[in-house]
């Protein structure tokens, strides 16, 4: 198993404006892992419910090296949303923002998932 760092970005509005939530995580390839919050940008890394509690989102983009099986934010099992994908080569950062069809109001509890391969 290899691993990469998922990135990506979630655009949100709502109570404290418009609010972009940098995520950035290690993963290992086959496995399910949490997307949290990038560190060098938010302190401290959290999961995207606490960071962007009451905020709606709106738009964003995940994105690893070679691929993502999926992206969602699920809480308590549910998936709540999920979030258009890209997969970059190593001459690319990443991608442009696209609209998340369901705009939910992110809460506590709410995990972004991903699931990455080579």
């Amino acid at each position: 198993m290899t691993a990469q760092t998922v990135t990506g970005v979630l655009k949100t509005d709502g109570p404290k404006g418009q609010l972009m939530i940098p995520v950035s995580t290690s993963v290992t390839d086959g496995t399910q892992t949490e997307v949290k919050t990038d560190s060098s940008v938010t302190v401290t890394t959290m999961s995207i419910g606490i960071y962007g509690e009451f905020q709606t989102l709106r738009a964003g983009w995940i994105s690893a090296k070679t691929g993502i099986i999926y992206a969602a934010i699920i809480n308590n099992g549910i998936v709540r949303a999920v979030i258009p994908i890209s997969s970059r080569t190593s001459t690319s950062s990443g991608s442009s923002d696209m609209t998340v069809m369901n705009n939910i109001v992110l809460s506590p509890g709410d995990q972004l998932l991903v699931e990455t391969y080579a």
